[in-house]
């Protein structure tokens, strides 16, 4: 341990909501200060001194914000907010950009998370600003517009996957199967040391614990009659918020660190690839570190679609045992801006029960781009 060494003080996030469900209504921003605020009463934290935040769908949520976030959480005022839009890794993102300002020297501790209330994104009316004056007019909705629709390839990101899926190989049976152990191993998780109880929401709303291979089987696909992209192997529209608090050695206080953030990566592939874009990340990364897939306790893999998980762990070579032990976002939920932080703290809290060592953390996203970090917990 140096001073020089990043570590993470605190990784909490709130229980995610379902589409439409305990925490619609609430607001991205809202999610946000309850997330930030609810981590910062532990008295043994420093006071963050930056604040950077991910939120990918963020109309009607005020113009930046993070800064809103920040002093609505009870920052002080002189703590500056950055807002990160780099759609599902808008979160991971401000978590990278938090450790490169510590590492160019940063005054004092960095708190970065994401946030994102897809229950709240709304629909535009184009061209309403200079007036209608005769026909019929488009509400686009920012959901399809600004987040599940790539404007490169014209293709909703689960179109993409189908195709991916289809190139590599992965099958309908096979993406049901995982979804299934999502929901089973999320069911069966203890999360109640990374929560921070929101007071509309106390679990995770999107778990299925009934779900069953035939079940799932069942469902129709969404985007090609034959296709294998289902309501139930694809990731569940959430609502939720996630943060973790960033220090060198030298800014810890009297607070413990929980783990130490060794490094991270970012890769960029085909668009029509965006499921994979984890694979060069995750590659780059163990080979900067020199390190091998073996090397690593445990895997979280965003799972925006059950397909794509399985593509990129069978390019890696991962050990199922060591993958998204906690379920994922298949049965947790996938609220864009705040889904890399939440694979983060999720992936510190479990390696903590398990007696700690290397944790990757990785996603693909929309425009096919990948980020990975690396941290490791102590026993």
């Amino acid at each position: 341990m140096t001073a020089d060494d990043i570590f993470i003080l605190a990784a909490k996030r709130l229980p995610q909501g379902r589409y439409g469900g305990s925490l619609a209504g609430e607001g991205a921003v809202n999610l946000g200060h309850t997330c930030v605020r609810g981590m910062m009463e532990d008295p043994s934290l420093p006071t963050p001194t930056n604040f950077i935040w991910g939120m990918a769908r963020s109309h009607t949520q005020g113009m930046n914000p993070a800064r809103t976030i920040a002093l609505g959480a009870g920052l002080p005022v002189d703590v500056p907010g950055t807002t990160v839009n780099m759609a599902c890794g808008s979160s991971l993102q401000a978590l990278i950009f938090g450790s490169q300002a510590l590492r160019c020297g940063a005054s004092g501790p960095v708190l970065a998370g994401g946030s994102e209330a897809m229950s709240d994104t709304p629909h535009l009316v184009p061209g309403l600003r200079w007036g209608f004056r005769m026909g019929h007019r488009n509400l686009p909705d920012v959901m399809h517009q600004d987040g599940l629709r790539c404007p490169i390839t014209g293709l909703l990101m689960g179109e993409t996957v189908e195709l991916l899926a289809a190139k590599r190989g992965v099958t309908r049976h096979q993406s049901d199967a995982f979804a299934v152990r999502s929901h089973r191993r999320a069911t069966a998780a203890d999360f109640s040391a990374e929560f921070i109880l929101h007071p509309n929401l106390s679990v995770d709303e999107c778990v299925r614990p009934d779900d069953t291979q035939a079940s799932i089987a069942a469902l129709r696909p969404v985007y090609e009659e034959d296709g294998q992209i289902t309501a139930g192997n694809a990731s569940a529209l959430s609502d939720g918020a996630a943060a973790l608090l960033l220090a060198r050695g030298d800014q810890l206080a009297q607070a413990r660190p929980l783990a130490r953030l060794l490094g991270w990566s970012e890769s960029a592939v085909h668009p029509l690839d965006m499921g994979e874009a984890p694979v060069p990340a995750v590659r780059r990364l163990l080979a900067d570190h020199g390190l091998s897939a073996r090397d690593i306790a445990l895997w979280e893999i965003n799972e925006a679609f059950a397909a794509q998980v399985l593509v990129c762990a069978q390019a890696l070579d991962l050990d199922p045992d060591k993958l998204n032990v906690a379920g994922g976002g298949v049965a947790l939920g996938h609220p864009i801006g705040a889904s890399g932080a939440r694979i983060v703290v999720t992936l510190i809290h479990q390696l903590q029960k398990r007696g700690g060592g290397l944790g990757v953390a990785t996603l693909g996203i929309g425009g096919g781009l990948g980020l990975a970090v690396l941290v490791e917990v102590l026993a």
